[in-house]
């Protein structure tokens, strides 16, 4: 069952994010390296400065407990028929094996054993830990002489093995095409180590295309299984029938936005109960069915019937309507899908809540960030947002499944920079303390991202799994990341970051927003616009500069945002050449939509200003 208050659970051993903190990679130069140096060339050579790069594997020593890792068996019950302890299994001996070059195996019992899932090897001390968890949370523990990873169900034992090659072992999974081993002289696994983590979310999705990727997905440890068959790589939050907007589908009826059924008419709610059933029948390992409004437009409405607005002029808002229809259906369906929630949404005229009905135990509200600024935090002083972060305020008292529908990209131009970078660890935070159990971060989910897309899916599961880490601990993983998949240059990335993410705090920015107002430029002269436009560029020719083979597609195809940025905030006579040159770094990297729902097209007249926007 779904929990109403989950919290980030950290054992009594150790807290999961000070992981980084105790281990420490050892940065050290040899003994003859070190003889050879001179007083002088040891103080002006920092341990930052110091580049740690050679051929073959990157950790050339990893120890658990002092032992070096080649003395140490792998385990776990392979009389369990399940694939993700399997992938957990397997992927621990071929990510140790492509960190170290030691290739690991099974044996019969031994003294030195790394222990994956449940096994006959536990100790008290690992059951009691285990004991612990909750939502497909993780263990990493030494005791006894041996290393347990593990989790009281296999999708946790699945999360641990990632958390593990990550936090400790230098494992960075920053793409579903680009992975990495931070290299390191020395690695050692404590023997005190005792790790417990369980997620701060229950349902976990940033909907940025990248993430579609199964196990890619499963190493963020994202569980929302829309766009994404998570078949093997751990449990996920699947739907029965449409995922949203289901109504019309459910009903029968018109799908032209701000056309809504009749709530109080019987024969809609019959045939809605009817398909809701089928589809549940049809689904029988869904989690979730959707009883959610059509979509509507700024000014749409619901039912307007005489029935309806009694209901709804009772309530002080459309979702009186909804609601009573919703809590019917999910009371309906209680006995026999006893495990399954209805979810619908409060988007738009139904975000407020209601003044005396209060969603039933079954029922997810699913609540709708779409009219929000998002170049400030919603805790802020924004006039923007204070309509919403009052109903937030309003749904979770009321409610013991609250979900968010949050957007994270400019859905009007999705190759322009869209700078909310520095609010997204605000607003999730803001969320988690306001009894928000399941996230859903839409983004650029039609298109590989010609921004930053795989950056904000970074983060946003990194907050998804732990919304109360510290706001230095989210700019060392923004860092971390910069560093690992831009390569040299990074640090001109992340200075026109923080540009960005400055000069769009002098306007609101919505998600149809122009590019002069997301960068809050829009008072500036043309020429200014221009100038700066032309300073932000500077930034990323110094980064591909530097940027070597490894990573100069990395930085190639997301410095298209700047590009298409500058093309919108100014045209001139070489225009149509740099359109030229950016609609075929678009086909280059496969960016095949550059709006939502509309395709970068084949062959664009170059000379129309327009041609791609």
């Amino acid at each position: 069952m779904i929990l109403a208050c989950v919290m980030l659970m950290l054992s009594a051993c150790t807290a999961a994010d000070e992981i980084t903190a105790e281990i420490q990679t050892k940065e050290e130069t040899t003994a003859a390296e070190t003889e050879i140096q001179t007083e002088e060339e040891t103080e002006a050579v920092t341990e930052e400065e110091k580049e740690l790069k050679w051929e073959g594997a990157h950790v050339r020593k990893l120890t658990v407990a002092g032992v070096d890792i080649s003395e140490y068996s792998v385990v776990y019950d392979d009389s369990m028929i399940n694939l993700t302890l399997k992938r957990a299994y397997n992927d621990f001996i071929s990510y140790i094996e492509t960190a170290t070059g030691v290739k690991l195996g099974s044996a019969d019992r031994r003294d030195k054993e790394i222990c994956i899932g449940i096994t006959d090897r536990d100790t008290e001390k690992v059951k009691k830990e285990r004991e612990k968890l909750i939502n497909n949370g993780y263990a990493i523990i030494f005791d006894e002489g041996r290393l347990y990873i593990t989790g009281n169900t296999a999708t946790g034992t699945l999360y641990g093995v990632y958390s593990f090659l990550d936090d400790l072992i230098g494992c960075r999974f920053y793409s579903s095409t680009y992975e990495t081993v931070k290299f390191a002289e020395s690695i050692d696994v404590p023997a005190d180590i005792c790790v417990a983590s369980c997620p701060g979310f229950i349902y976990r999705d940033p909907y940025w295309f990248d993430t579609f990727n199964a196990a890619f997905a499963a190493k963020l440890k994202i569980n929302g299984a829309v766009n994404r068959t998570m078949n093997g790589y751990g449990e996920s939050y699947t739907y029965a029938g449409p995922f949203v907007h289901s109504l019309p589908t459910l009903a029968g009826t018109d799908r032209t936005p701000n056309v809504q059924p009749c709530l109080t008419d019987p024969d809609v709610y019959d045939k809605v109960l009817k398909n809701v059933r089928k589809f549940l029948k049809e689904n029988p390992n869904a989690k979730i069915v959707s009883v959610s409004q059509n979509d509507s437009y700024p000014d749409g409405l619901g039912c307007q019937c005489e029935n309806c607005k009694k209901i709804d002029d009772r309530e002080g808002t459309p979702m009186g309507s909804l609601l009573t229809f919703v809590n019917r259906i999910a009371n309906d369906i209680k006995e026999d899908y006893p495990d399954v929630y209805v979810d619908t949404l409060a988007y738009r005229y139904t975000r407020k809540a209601p003044k005396n009905i209060k969603p039933a135990d079954n029922v997810i509200i699913r609540l709708c960030s779409i009219e929000c600024c998002f170049s400030h935090p919603l805790d802020s002083d924004c006039e923007a947002n204070r309509a919403f972060t009052e109903d937030i305020e309003a749904w979770s008292k009321i409610c013991s499944n609250l979900f968010i529908w949050d957007y994270t990209t400019d859905f009007m131009y999705y190759v322009n920079p869209f700078p909310n970078l520095n609010v997204l660890y605000d607003n999730v935070r803001y969320f988690a303390e306001h009894n928000v159990i399941g996230m859903f971060e839409q983004g650029n989910y039609q298109s590989v991202s010609g921004e930053f897309g795989e950056l904000r899916a970074y983060l946003l599961a990194k907050l998804l799994w732990d919304p109360y880490m510290s706001k230095e601990r989210y700019y060392a993983y923004m860092d971390d990341f910069l560093e690992g998949y831009y390569g040299d240059g990074w640090k001109y990335i992340r200075e026109y970051i923080d540009k960005i993410c400055e000069s769009a705090e002098n306007n609101d920015i919505g998600i149809y927003s122009d590019i002069n107002t997301v960068l809050g430029i829009k008072d500036m002269k043309v020429k200014e616009r221009a100038a700066y436009a032309d300073e932000l560029m500077q930034l990323w020719d110094k980064a591909l500069d530097l940027a070597d083979e490894e990573h100069f597609a990395n930085v190639e195809k997301s410095s298209c945002q700047i590009r298409y940025a500058s093309l919108c905030i100014k045209w001139t006579a070489g225009s149509s050449k740099k359109l030229e040159e950016l609609h075929k770094l678009m086909r280059k990297y496969n960016i095949s939509y550059f709006r939502e729902g509309v395709k970068t097209p084949d062959d664009p007249d170059y000379t129309k200003k327009l041609a791609l926007w």
